[in-house]
């Protein structure tokens, strides 16, 4: 039980040093083709609403958040805790 949970661990830490490369990368190519900070910040944005739908962005919008997760799950078939966390994202992101 315990060396699981030390696995899991190292593939958590490994996906996070992923993702900070990956965030650098994007950063200097962004750099190199003369995107400035805002607008790399709003296709961020743009790039986390990708698959979440139209309904759950507006539903968002409006503040309705515990309705977006539900009405996410019945357009994806995914599970609350997955639902939640796409929409937590896309807010993180929005």
């Amino acid at each position: 039980m315990f060396g699981r949970g030390r696995q899991q661990q190292a593939q958590v830490e490994h996906l996070r040093g992923e993702t900070r490369r990956l965030e650098a990368l994007v950063d200097l190519l962004a750099e190199r083709a003369g995107v400035g900070a805002a607008e790399l910040e709003q296709l961020r944005a743009e790039a986390g609403a990708v698959g979440v739908p139209e309904e759950c962005r507006r539903l968002v919008a409006q503040g309705e958040v515990i309705r977006a997760i539900k009405v996410y799950r019945e357009r994806t078939g995914a599970g609350l805790k997955e639902a939640k966390d796409a929409i937590d994202r896309y807010r993180e992101r929005a």
